[in-house]
């Protein structure tokens, strides 16, 4: 019972840091009072690692918020019932209101509520694009790294909204 109470505590936690990711004139907020919903192939509870381990073809879903990846894990805090960080590896695909974001891998880490996606991460919303090989998404501070690699350049597609004429 308690292994279930930290995962959707982890997951609740995930969730509310990706809107942060997108810049809307009005942020979706996420309904804590929702169920979450994780399914998986396996989960494997480790408990003297402090680990859960979701694998295959896991999908996490509260509300409007969907997080896609090949596996999730879920480490607790030493000697704490807190979570420490959350780690889902794999085609990484977060999903909300037409928003999407994608990486190889993505790690939160809860205390410092920062968000980290390696490996061809992308980010779209509607036609704008960004993509780098590294996003590290700062929640308290409300700011946003993108890093390319030697082979591979920060690139930003921005799309001018139409406005609409009165009549």
């Amino acid at each position: 019972m308690m292994a279930r109470l930290f995962l959707l505590m982890a997951f609740a936690t995930l969730c509310c840091c990706v809107p942060a990711t997108f810049a809307d004139e009005v942020e979706p907020e996420l309904d804590r009072k929702q169920p979450i919903e994780i399914t998986a192939q396996q989960l494997e509870v480790l408990q003297l690692q402090r680990q859960s381990v979701f694998t295959g073809d896991v999908v996490a879903q509260q509300g409007d918020m969907t997080l896609y990846a090949e596996k999730l894990i879920i480490y607790l805090q030493e000697n704490q019932d807190e979570v420490d960080r959350l780690e889902a590896m794999g085609a990484v695909r977060f999903v909300q209101l037409g928003r999407v974001a994608t990486a190889e891998k993505a790690i939160f880490y809860q205390k410092d509520e920062v968000l980290v996606l390696t490996g061809n991460a992308v980010v779209i919303e509607g036609k704008n694009k960004i993509s780098g090989d590294e996003m590290t998404l700062f929640m308290k501070e409300d700011r946003i790294l993108i890093k390319g690699s030697e082979k591979t350049r920060v690139k930003a597609v921005v799309v001018p909204e139409e406005k609409k004429e009165k009549p």
